[in-house]
């Protein structure tokens, strides 16, 4: 690249030697009785022309001369203008940003055991591993009588995606097992779990008596828990309006579904649980089915609410309660992992998603 001051070096040494050439044209016009006013004024623009290139070349110098800056181009944008200083952000940290890749999760391809810990619910440990919260109970056959069947160091399988883990038995199939789960027989085929233990490769395939196979996208009957209660209501009873009222402050550790028929609802031990509705105490007491301490309030109108794993009572069976009022306090008691409130509400002997029902706000999720 010319360097910009030698390039206006031969600029104006061209100029200077136009004046001088503008200066020999004049004497040589005088001599042959030019009007002496049309050459000065001849001359006289040329010179001035020849001054005007000289200033701009100046200017030009000044500004050759000038630093250039490589590092910060002015390149014109169509995107907005960012304020870093409402990032919060610091902008010695915005100025360069660092890649990085997102690792993806390893697939996992085996039945993984896992050791429930403290505060665990079915719902919990199925987010933890990827898998629908029905696959956590079809791979453990005790869950799915209670799902809140669970103690803190209990094993439990977990199936390495969705779907039904079954043992084989004899005289089954592929196709079979397809049928009865609800599920494509290609699925089971590909499935590499499957793959590492039974003999895909013959024809037909052949499966091992007894061992696990992972019926993926499959699904069991649900079996719909109807709760009839016969006791009589007491004379003078309170009844409820149907309007029910959340029963204590929490955060919801596990929703309602299909197989978990209320809501899990955390906080510390010993923190105050109310009656949702005005009713009659029906039930207060030990429950063997994993409950632990638990409460039943009648309601009337064929409405219960159930409280379950209280660590403690404050009324008895057959007391009227009102809404709102103090029946007991949350504690761990039963098949619990940690102190929460488990709550149903029964109308007609089937279960109903309490948080459709419930008054209120409805509080958030528990988040570990």
């Amino acid at each position: 690249m010319q360097d910009p001051s030698s390039s206006l070096q031969t600029r104006v040494t061209t100029l200077s030697t136009r004046v001088a050439e503008r200066f020999e044209q004049f004497r040589a016009e005088q001599s042959n009785n030019v009007p002496l006013l049309t050459r000065l004024t001849a001359h006289l623009g040329i010179i001035a022309l020849v001054l005007i290139g000289l200033l701009l070349s100046g200017i030009q110098l000044r500004a050759a001369r000038q630093p250039r800056n490589y590092d910060q181009p002015q390149v014109q944008s169509d995107l907005p203008d960012v304020n870093l200083g409402q990032t919060g952000v610091p902008s010695d940290l915005t100025l360069s940003a660092v890649p990085f890749t997102i690792q993806p999760k390893k697939e996992r391809r085996d039945v993984t055991t896992y050791s429930v810990k403290p505060g665990d619910n079915v719902s919990i440990i199925a987010a933890r591993f990827g898998v629908t919260p029905d696959s956590v109970i079809w791979a453990n056959g005790k869950l799915e009588e209670n799902p809140d069947a669970l103690t803190v160091g209990q094993t439990l399988n977990i199936p390495p995606v969705s779907g039904v883990l079954h043992q084989v038995a004899k005289g089954e199939t592929v196709q079979t097992i397809a049928a009865r789960f609800k599920a494509q027989p290609n699925d089971i085929l590909n499935d590499p779990f499957n793959q590492s233990i039974h003999d895909f490769k013959s024809s037909p395939p052949v499966l091992a008596i007894g061992a696990f196979i992972m019926v993926p996208g499959g699904s069991k009957p649900i079996v719909i828990r109807q709760v009839q209660y016969s006791k009589t209501t007491p004379q003078g009873a309170l009844k409820g309006t149907a309007n029910f009222q959340w029963p204590t402050a929490a955060c919801i550790s596990q929703y309602f579904w299909a197989r978990h028929p209320g809501l899990d609802l955390a906080n510390s031990q010993g923190t105050a649980v109310v009656s949702a509705d005005a009713g009659f105490v029906d039930f207060v007491g030990w429950d063997n089915s994993g409950y632990g301490n638990m409460i039943l309030v009648n309601h009337g109108n064929n409405a219960l609410t159930r409280y379950a794993h209280l660590s403690a009572f404050a009324v008895q069976a057959g007391q009227s309660v009102q809404k709102g009022q103090l029946i007991g306090r949350i504690g761990s008691t039963g098949r619990s992992t940690g102190p929460h409130l488990h709550f149903e509400i029964i109308v007609n002997g089937v279960h109903r998603n309490p948080v459709g029902i419930l008054q209120g706000r409805t509080p958030g999720r528990c988040y570990r």
